[in-house]
């Protein structure tokens, strides 16, 4: 079985800082970058420790920002999530009163207030009409 090898491309700037942005950015790993661009894992990260060499201050911000940003969406989920659980908790709380109240109302008048499965108005009924 023969092994296929990848042909060398030569990446423009713009791609290169497109996959440096996404690698340190949005934690795309260098493989996945590798198999998006069709490229072997080892050009990906040449590109990456050049890039670096090239560019100290800004690939350590970019690291930085990286990790910052996902810290803080973290922590903007769990906000969120505690939220969703307190709606959960007042919405379930309100469909209950709503059960016990329309139980107690039913008790109270004799009447059924909840449509029973499988049962509708008759047609051209308006619910104006008594009969005797």
């Amino acid at each position: 079985m023969e092994k296929t090898r990848k042909r060398r491309k030569n990446f423009s700037q713009d791609e290169k800082m497109e996959m440096v942005k996404l690698h340190y950015l949005e934690g795309v790993s260098q493989s996945e970058l590798a198999r998006r661009y069709g490229t072997a894992q080892a050009v990906v990260s040449r590109i990456m420790i050049k890039f670096a060499a090239e560019n100290d201050k800004s690939a350590l911000l970019m690291k930085k920002d990286a990790k910052t940003s996902e810290s803080e969406e973290i922590k903007a989920l769990r906000r969120e999530n505690l939220e969703l659980r307190k709606k959960l908790y007042e919405e379930t709380m309100r469909a209950d009163f709503y059960d016990t109240m329309v139980d107690v109302a039913e008790e109270m008048f004799g009447i059924e207030i909840r449509k029973k499965a499988g049962t509708g108005q008759s047609k051209g009924c308006t619910g104006t009409s008594v009969t005797k």
